[in-house]
Order: structure tokens, then sequence, then C-alpha cells
């Protein structure tokens, strides 16, 4: 009979390029041989021991929690090197102190393994306080314990001295004294039960003899010995992912001399395949079961843990339900709030809920992070269904009014679902986001007992005696997973494939999961013409996509703030995070499973550009801005929103917002709740939108249900929008709260669970005394919608800053321009924003060292129809579209941002736009200055010495600027290149003069005092200036933007050749025509439509306006390729016009090709202009007609991408021809685009 064995020591995909064991499979496979425990032993970690634990328990084994220890040798203390100590928080002192093992160490040996095994939960806390210390004392990605952080930290903990222990590795040498002595050490730490020596044998050379030694000193000591396998493959088959891994993670080539073991026995072994291997000593087997029946702690899922808030005046934690209940009360007053019954019965209901939950301490810590981060003057906003809580609102948490947009409270907070908190999502200005990580894991970083007063009110440092208390804040950590192209980059390097070969198959896939590779090369047409099916190449697909899933790295969670009741090193082990905050290695999925609140603090860079643009008018004008305060029914504000003129305004400015606000044409606060409600993914995909208008629009009926139906669906003309309807629908018919109707509107999303919900739905209906032909109607409604409506809460919560950052740009359009062009918060790149600042009539002002400052600003402009930064019209010149001829081979190329003084031609005076009451003609009065923050490798404190030495005195020329400032050469050459010191001189004379006044680092002196001597410094040698093409080039090299002149307008001759349409002039041309359009691409995106079709979207900026294309899968063979891998454009289609006046206009796409391509073929004289304009044309217009023979089955309709913004990748165009590739990123691209 087999004895029973348990295994204790395995790595999974959590032991960073070094484990191949998904923790499902582990369990699953454990389960599957026999076994009824497993260990899960990561090095240096616990990051998977939540995942571990539900595999776990779904499969019926029971998981013991372990770790494989990385100690070195005795350190300076946490302290003296500048990081603070609270990372271990010791609770007990060393009962072991240095050995005189010290004096017989090998210098070979300076840092082991060993394998500590959790008993009880004591011993969990000591692995978590283990780690966590050696996290702290190594360098981040190698961290490193000491035998005294073990020796504090050994209480319920078994320590297994394996191959790679101090012991083991003494055994392997055959040095059995210092072996015994080192032995001794471990035993004076965890004694004789909880000492263990692990042998395993892989089939190596040698292992047999390690093992016997390793046998005999264990019978020598009278040591508990255990079998072990060291399993970090679940089977030999992937002995090889296991080699690539250990090569990713050394950084070298796969060789032999580069392999951490000679075969692949490292796996998840039955137990007759341990005992075929110790059979002859069974007493090893069953000692794994012994070890394995000792460990008992489980990690508790499921139970909510309140942090605890500190009561003033030493209150105990039971008055926290009245100090929440006097605070809304205060709140009352506050928000001026009439008392009417319909209030007070909400208040006194909501109060009630907490009390019974015991959340009064969680909206109380919330509302003191709120008033804290307003407190430092960072702006803050409330997001997601809080903002349907009373409590929230006179708690000062969220700015929306729950009464007046008749909110549901259990939508956010619900009596039903008892084992997970509500949900607060604190949205604050991106910029300063770290300030507020900062404030928060100081001011609540320790665990106070019951009646402690609170602490410092700004934080600062602790003493250790305050670490000790233990940490209860901390921030979440987020598992990086391996991407396509993240796993082929890494595996081919790996395999030995050339660096840029290997780079170029990366930038080939989409943003996809490593696991789909294949599956996008069967069916992406863009990769399916391309060379990628060599089969060459079948080994780096294999391996990448075996990766699919593994974390990369641990990241630090872009919003998630973890706050505990108590000691989090009692539940989570921490490490530091790249910028050096405190961050658990749970993820935010582990950290709800395990009941802790989790505060999502949300970095928003809208929230920023806002405080920059108010700041700026104060700065410019002297006015101080409220933007709290300012009225919600300004015209102007909403005549910008009907013209669909929201480019650069929180969430309204996609093509498919636009294009919904040119149709729904909104009038009220209350229509931009339903506008943005309704461009969601749910809503386009269930086709509410078009309903919605027709009714609103007053083209079709309004039809309810049923009577009842139109007391909460009125507002929506009986288009259900919102979850709040399906729950009021849901309640009205069957009788049930609004908390029960939330748990059956979840349920319905589930489509296998609809027959029983039906069949309740109607039970209950006749109960509450209606007719199955009342109840049928409603049922269908409420079926159809549930899943696909949308939070009204959540949109009434994001409707704040849209309607603020719209009213900013109706009527401070400079300074919300700077803002944006500063912080860059929405989908589109600077260039696009800076061509729709000058669309709206704002100058641009270029780069200047004596007047930008490190951000964007606005100045005041004078004379605006002469003088810098009048609109190009203005001064006569002709539009971009009427510009010079030549299609320069230098083209400029790439964009970020732009610079000099003059806005470039191409904006049509008919497409400007002014503020009301300001201009009826002519320029805005202030301009928009060129920010010194992106110049090109310009640092901080570059600009620093700038602004310090001209607050002195304005520089007078090159030379007086090289003495003044600590400004690096390059710096200098890019500032001079891109224009920024075009009042001193030539840019040529100026750069060459920068050869001769400097050496290396600083200015020769002879030269400095040559030069200091003359009055006015001669910098001139007569050569020729820039070209208007050098120029631009230079703007986009320094600055990322094409300022003085837009990038299209040197493709003026090829683009009336091919009788291109103006962006600006696309609506005037009729419905279905077939027309080209042309420009730089500014975004690309491939979000889920209704249709489940794969469609690309993208924008194109041609300098009057931007255009939007329609790339349908059927044509995607022929452009997928091009949009993706190029960054000027030409599009042929077919016009598509939606709603009446200014509504939206986009081409569905036919063909697309390379503007440089066209531009070098029409200066040789090959280009064919009726072969691009009848490509295709026959295909296209024959399978539109049998899409119409049959009509039976509806054609696709095209659906704009949701309302999350695009996700910024880096992006960088494949040359073609010779044309120019882009220096710098021009364009936007979510997940699903492919190409750099």
């Amino acid at each position: 009979m087999t004895p029973p064995f348990v295994h204790l020591s395995v790595r999974s995909v959590y032991s960073l390029r070094e484990g191949a064991i998904r923790l499902d499979e582990l369990a699953a496979r454990t389960r599957a041989l026999g076994m009824h425990a497993v260990a899960l032993t990561d090095r240096d970690s616990l990051a998977g021991a939540v995942r571990f634990t539900q595999a776990c328990r779904a499969y019926g084994v029971r998981p013991i929690y372990g770790v494989r220890l990385t100690v070195g040798d005795e350190g300076p203390p946490p302290e003296a090197c500048g990081r603070d100590p609270y990372w271990i928080a010791p609770s007990a002192t060393p009962r072991g102190g240095p050995s005189s093992l010290s004096s017989m160490k090998d210098p070979t040996a300076d840092r082991f393994t060993i394998t500590l095994i959790a008993q009880d939960a004591r011993g969990y806390e000591n692995l978590c306080r283990l780690i966590s210390a050696a996290h702290h004392r190594g360098e981040r990605g190698d961290p490193c314990a000491t035998v005294a952080d073990v020796s504090a930290h050994s209480d319920g903990v078994i320590v297994l001295l394996g191959p790679e222990s101090d012991v083991g590795r003494f055994i392997h040498r055959k040095k059995m004294d210092a072996a015994r002595v080192a032995l001794t050490r471990w035993l004076e730490i965890f004694g004789f039960r909880r000492t263990v020596v692990e042998v395993r044998t892989w089939l190596e050379e040698g292992d047999r003899g390690r093992v016997q030694r390793a046998l005999g000193l264990a019978d020598e000591t009278g040591v508990r010995a255990v079998a072990t396998n060291g399993a970090r493959a679940l089977t030999t088959a992937d002995g090889f992912l296991c080699d690539v891994l250990d090569a990713m993670r050394k950084l070298v080539p796969l060789a032999e001399h580069h392999r951490d073991n000679r075969n692949h026995e490292a796996t998840l072994k039955s137990p007759e395949e341990i005992d075929a291997l110790f059979g002859w000593r069974p007493q090893l087997l069953v000692e794994s079961y012994r070890i394995a029946e000792e460990c008992t702690f489980s990690l508790g899922l499921g139970v909510i843990q309140v942090p605890r808030y500190p009561m003033p005046d030493g209150l105990p934690q039971r008055s926290l339900n009245e100090l929440l209940a006097k605070c809304c009360h205060e709140g009352l007053e506050r928000r001026g709030m009439a008392r009417t019954q319909k209030v007070q019965r909400l208040l006194d209901a909501e109060l009630q809920m907490c009390a019974r939950l015991g959340f009064a301490g969680y909206f109380l810590t919330v509302a003191d992070i709120v008033r804290r981060i307003k407190a430092r003057g960072i702006r803050s906003a409330c997001r997601g269904s809080a903002a349907g809580s009373l409590i929230c609102y006179l708690m000062n948490i969220s700015e929306v009014d729950p009464v007046e947009h008749n909110l549901v409270f259990e939508r956010f907070m619900n009596p039903y679902r008892t084992h997970e908190l509500p949900d607060i999502d604190l949205d604050v200005e991106s910029a300063r986001r770290e300030e507020v990580y900062t404030d928060i894991l100081t001011h609540f970083q320790t665990a106070r007992p019951e009646g402690a007063t609170e602490g410092p009110p700004s934080g600062g440092r602790r003493s250790p005696r305050e670490y000790a208390e233990g940490i209860r804040v901390a921030c979440v950590a987020m598992v990086d997973t391996y991407r396509a192209r993240g796993a082929i980059r890494e595996v081919g390097k790996a395999l030995g494939f050339p660096e840029g070969e290997v780079a170029d198959v990366a930038k080939s896939f989409p943003h996809i999961n490593a696991s789909s590779i294949r599956e996008a090369m069967d069916h992406l047409p863009e990769l399916k013409r391309s060379a990628l099916h060599r089969r060459q190449l079948d080994m780096l697909f294999g391996v990448a996509e075996r990766l699919g899933g593994f974390p990369r790295h641990l990241a630090l969670h872009p919003s998630g703030i973890l706050i505990a009741p108590d000691d989090l090193l009692t539940r989570t082990p921490m490490e530091r995070s790249a910028n050096g905050f405190r961050m658990s290695q749970f993820d935010k999925d582990d950290v709800e499973a395990l009941g802790l609140l989790k505060l999502d603090v949300i970095g928003i860079r809208m929230l920023s550009s806002m405080t920059h643009a108010t700041a700026e008018v104060k700065r410019a004008t002297g006015e101080q801005i409220d933007l709290d305060a300012i009225p919600r029914d300004d015209p102007a504000t909403f005549d910008l929103m009907r013209s669909s003129r929201t480019l650069g305004c929180f969430q309204i400015e996609s093509p498919g917002q636009r294009e919904l606000l040119g149709k729904l044409q909104p009038e009220k606060w209350k229509d931009l709740i339903v506008d943005i409600s309704l461009f969601r993914p749910g809503p386009v995909q269930s086709d509410m939108i078009g309903p919605y208008l027709s009714r609103r629009g007053a083209w079709a009926r309004a039809v309810y249900a049923h009577p009842v139906m139109r007391e909460f669906l009125r507002e929506t003309f009986g288009v259900i929008v919102y979850h709040e309807q399906v729950m009021r629908a849901i309640s009205a018919v069957t009788g049930v709260d609004l908390g029960k109707a939330d748990e059956v509107r979840r349920a319905l999303e589930d489509k296998d669970a609809l027959p029983d919900i039906r069949r309740w739905f109607f039970e209950m209906g006749r109960i509450n005394q209606w007719r199955d032909a009342e109840i049928e109607p409603v049922w269908h409604e409420v079926c159809s919608f549930a899943a696909f409506g949308f939070c009204k809460a959540h949109a009434a919560a994001f409707a704040v800053p849209t309607y603020q950052s719209a009213w900013l740009k109706a009527n401070h359009p400079a300074a919300f321009y700077a803002g944006i062009l500063t912080h860059e918060p929405g989908m589109y790149p600077r260039r696009a924003l800076l061509d729709d600042a000058r669309h709206e009539g704002i100058a641009i002002l270029p780069l200047d060292i004596n007047r930008s400052q490190p951000q964007y600003s606005i100045e005041l402009v004078h004379g605006a129809a002469d003088g810098e930064g009048a609109p190009a019209e203005g001064r006569g010149r002709d539009p971009y579209w009427i510009a010079p001829s030549a299609t320069p081979r230098a083209l400029p190329s790439g964009s970020r941002k732009r610079g000099p003084s003059e806005p470039s031609s191409g904006d049509p005076a008919s497409s400007a736009r002014t503020k009301q009451d300001q201009l009826s003609e002519g320029a805005y009065p202030y301009g928009v200055r060129i920010g010194l923050m992106h110049v090109e490798g310009i640092s901080d404190a570059e600009i620093s010495s700038v602004l310090a030495a001209r607050a002195r005195t304005a520089f007078t020329g090159l030379v007086d600027f090289c003495r003044r400032t600590r400004v690096s050469r390059p710096v200098v050459e890019s500032l001079i290149h891109a224009g920024g010191l075009d009042a001193f001189g030539g840019r040529r004379d100026m750069l060459l003069f920068v050869n001769e006044l400097w050496d290396k680092k600083e200015p020769k002196p002879e030269v400095l005092q040559q030069e200091l001597r003359m009055r006015e410094p001669v910098t001139s040698f007569g050569l020729r200036g820039y070209s208007e093409a050098e120029k631009v080039r230079a703007e986009v090299e320094v600055t990322g933007m094409d300022v003085s002149r837009h990038i299209v307008s040197f493709y003026g001759d090829v683009l009336r050749a091919l009788g291109v349409t103006r962006a600006d002039r696309l609506r005037s041309r009729r419905q279905n025509a077939r027309v080209m359009i042309a420009g730089v691409k500014v975004a690309s995106q491939t979000p889920a439509v209704r249709s489940g079709q794969r469609i690309i979207f993208v924008t194109l900026d041609d300098g009057t306006a931007l255009s939007d294309a329609t790339i349908f899968e059927s044509v995607q063979e022929h452009c997928a390729w091009t949009v993706f891998h190029s960054w000027l454009l030409v599009v042929r289609g077919t016009l598509r016009k939606t709603g009446a006046g200014r509504g939206g206009v986009s081409i569905n796409c036919e063909r697309a090709w390379n503007l440089a391509d066209l531009a070098k073929q029409h200066r040789e004289g090959t280009l064919d202009v009726d072969v691009l304009w009848t490509e295709g044309v026959e295909e296209i217009e024959a399978a539109e007609a049998e899409r119409r023979r049959n009509r039976g089955k509806p054609a696709p309709v095209p659906a704009h991408e949701h309302a999350a913004r695009a996700i910024p990748m880096p992006a960088r165009a494949v040359p073609s021809d010779g044309a120019a590739d882009a220096p710098r990123k021009l364009w936007h691209a979510s997940g699903g685009s492919a190409g750099a």
C-alpha cells in the first residue's frame, strides 16, 4: 500500500518567471491524484494565497500556506538604509542570536533559501511579516531576509531545510560539520518539532548521495525528515517552458549551462511516483502527511472587516452610529435642504441600514479622507452608485443630490449583500494623486486600540513605537499578466532570436492576451496577410501562448487603497512599489475576497486640467472661479454641447458621443445624465439609443408596458435606460423591496437563470394582484434591458465634471485649452487639441524662453489682427489645402504638441468658434502659450533654472541664457531648433555658435568672456534660415506638435489630384456619396459593438476638422494593416450622415492608403487616380446588393466606441518607400489596435 503523501514544496506562476503551475490546475491535479491537501510555497511571495484558497475550495482540497524565503547576511537595519521600519513591526525578540556558524561561513553561500510553512494564524502572520521584511531590506525585485528576521517571527512556523538551504548546501559540498552547526542554529530558533530536513531527488547525478547524507544528519540529531519534489510544473511536458522561464528570469539565452536543473522532474508527482523514489524509507512520505495535518490555518474569506474610526474624546466604537447621524443632520443644514417628510424618511432608512450592517465607520472614514483631500486644495469627486446615497451627499463625499435626481440607495448599499462592502470611488486630480496617497498612508498608518484618540492631523513620520502598533493602510497591488507583445519579446530573447526582428513581430499584434496569439493570426486580416505564419516562428508563438495569464510582475494598482480595522500584516505581506509606496501583495479581487475595505482613489486628468484652467484665469484676470457653484443652466454651455463642439470635454469628446450630442440636443442638466448613460456598451449593444431619440424627437410615441411604469419611465420616454428603473419595475410587479429587486436585476445577467426568474416573477406578480397579461409586457422589458442599462447615480456623478469642463470651454476657452494641453485628459493627442483650439478662434503662441511657463499658460493677445497668434485666414494666408504644392522629401514627422508663433493656415473662418458676448469678429483676446514641460529631454531642474534666472531679468541673448541657467547642451539645441530663441538670431547660426560656446557640459570660459564683453553678441554666420518644412519637423521633433503649419499642408498637390474632400466640408456632401478623406491619424479603436463584429474606428485630422472612418470586417483584409501601421492616411468610402443640422458625419471605409506612398507616386508620375477610386467597388456593390436581398437577416449596425477613454499606447509608424517615420507619438490607440 502506498503511504499517504502531501506536496509541501510547490512553486506556482506567482514565483515569477520560475513556476509554471496555475493555481486552479494545481488544485485540480492534487484532487485527481488523490491527495487531500497541498502547500503553496512561492518564492518570497504570498501573492497567490487568496486565489489558491479559492481554487482549493472549489476542488475540495485543503490549502497549506508557505513560502520559499530568501535569506542572506545580516544587513543594516531599514532605518540605516533610509527606509521606514514599519515593514516588519516586530512583535517578538529573537530567541537565538548569531551562532558560531558565522566564523565558518562559506564565502560562496551568501544567500540561501528555506521553506517556511504556517501551522496556524500566528504562523501565517509571521510569514507575512517575514516576506515584508525581505522585500523591505532587499532592493525591489531582489528581496532578502536575515536570520534575525526569521528568528523574530518563527512562532507557528515549520521550517523545511532543503537542498537550497544553508544546511543543504553544506551537505552538497560534504561539509558535514558546517551542516551540523547550521542545523543547530535553526533548532535554536524553531525547536525539534518545527525543524525538518527536506530531501528530494530529481534523478540527477549525485542526488542519492546527497539524500543519504541529509538523512544521516537528521537521524544523528533526531530531527524529522520529509520527502518533497520541489514541484514547479504539473507534468514533464512543461519542462521546456520552465527552462525558458529560467532564461527569461536570468536575462540570458537558453543554453545548457544556464539551466537550473538537468531534467524535467520537478513536477507534481503522484504519491505512487514519490513512493517509487523513496519507497525504501516510507516514513519520508508519512511525515509529509503528518506535517500537513499540523497545519490547520485557513485564510478566512468573505468576512467584512470595517475599518475602525478614531472616536473623538475617547468615545467607544459603539457610538459611531450616533456620530454618523449627527454629521448627517449637520449636513442638512450645510446643504440647505428642507427637512421634508421624504428627505427625513430616506435619511432614517439609510442610517438604520448602516447601523444594521455596521458600516458607520466606513462612511466616517471615507468622509474624513475627502475632507483631508479638499483641505489640501485638491479637486475631488465621487463616482459610481455611491452618488445615490443621501449620506454621501450630506457628508460632502458626493456632490449629487439623490433626492433631486430620484436615485436609489439600494443600488449602492444592499441589505442582502452582507458579504461585500458598498463601493465608494473617489476621483482626484491625477497630478496630485501621489500626494493624496501619501496623506492617506500617513494619516491612517497605525492601528490604534479602541478608545484611542486620533493622531497627527496632517501625517508626518511616525516613531518606531507607533509602528509596533501595526499598519492598517497600504496600496493595493495589480497583477500585470503577460500580453502577446510582452510575451513574444521576452520569449524571443530567451530563444536567441534577433532583438530587432522579435520587436517587429511583437508590434504586429494588437494588445491582446498572450493566449490569443494564434487565434489572432487566424482571424485578424492585418495578421493573416503578414509573414508571421513562417514555421520558424512556431516555437516562439507556442511558448509565448503558454504564458497567457502568467503574472509578469506586481505593480501598484492605479487607484486602490486598502484600509483595515487593525494590523494588515496579520493578513497580507507588503512590498515596496516602484515609486516607494507601501503595497500589499494582494490585488483588488483578493482584498475584496478577504472582506477588506478597498477605497478607489482614482487620478483623473480632467480634474487636474480644470484646476489648471481656473488657476490660469485667476492669474491672468484675477477672477476666482468656483466650479462647484457655477449655474447648471448656462446657455453657452448647452449651445456648445448641442453643436457637438465638445472635443476635450470629459466623457463627451469621442466621435460617437459628439454624434449623439448632435442628435440628442441637450437642453438641461438631466439631458446630460441621459446622454452619458446611453453612450455605454450595454445601451449601445441593446439598441436603446434609437428608440429613445425617436421618442424624444416626437418621431415615435412613448410606449409604456403598463401604466405603473409611466411613473419611473416618463423621464426617458418609456425606454429603460437606468438600473434604477429596472429595480423599480421589478419591485412594482413583485412587491419586493428595492434591495431584493436589485438582487434580481443582477441575476438577470445570467441567461441560464432566466427561466427560474421568470417563473418567480410571474408567481410574485399574481400574489401582488397582477394578471399574466399585464406581467408579460413588463417582463419582456425587464428581461430585455436589465443587463444593458446603466447606473443613473453613476451617470449623475459623471455629469458634474462633464458639465464643468464644457462650461470652461464655453466661457473660458483659452484657459480650458491650457488645462487640457497640460494634462492631456482625453482620448485625443495634443496636436488634435491644438487644432481644435484654433478652430475655436484661440491664438497659439510659440515656445519662448522669456515667456513660456513650465505648463501651458494663457496670455492676453494684443492686436490679434496683426500680431502673433492671429488666425491664419485673418492674415490673408491660404488654408492648408491651397498650400505650397511641393511635397518635401524631408517631411516633418511625428507629433505630440506644437509650438511656434503663428497658427497654421487651413483653419476655415467658418469653422472657428468664439466666446459668447466677447467675440463677434476677430480672435478671442487670450491665447495659449506653449509650455516648456514638453520640450524633448528637458528636466524639472532645468525648467527651474530657467524660471529662477528669468525672474531676475529677461534673457537678452543666447550667451546670456547659457550663462545664467543650468540647461544642458542638448536641451539648448532643442530650444533653438524649435524656435524658442528665435528673438536672438537665426536657428542655424545659433546652433553653430553653440558648438563654439560649449565644451561638453559647460560653456568655454574664454568664449563666454569674449562674448560677454560685447553689448550685443554677434552670432550671425550668414547661414540660411529654416524652410517651412524644416520648421515644422523641428517643432514635431522637439515638442511633438506641428505648430507653425499643419503637416497635411505639405501634401496639397497630391490631395487635390486625388479629389480629397476637406473634413469641414463633408456635411455638404450628399448621403452615401463616395468620397476620399485624408489626414494625420489621431486615434484608432476596436471596441465591442452591438453586432459582435470586430470594427475599427479611426479618426483623422486634416487641419480643418476631424473626420471619422468606420472599417467593417468585410474590408479589413484590404485596410487594417495600413490603418494600424501608418500615421498619414487616405481613406475612401461612402458618406454616412446622422441627425439633422449639426449631426454626425462618418465614412464607411472601403479602402485605405498610406498618404506618403501616394505622394511619392505623385512626384514620380506613377499615381493612377482612377484605379484608387474604382478599386474594389464592384465587389463592394455586389455584396451590398446581396445584403439587400437578405433583409430577413439585418445588417450589422455600426456603433461607435464606448465612452471609456482610448488607452494611449506607444506607436511607431512603419516607413514605406522612403516616407518619413514619425519621431514622436501622433495618435492614441485602443488595446485592439495593432501597430507600434
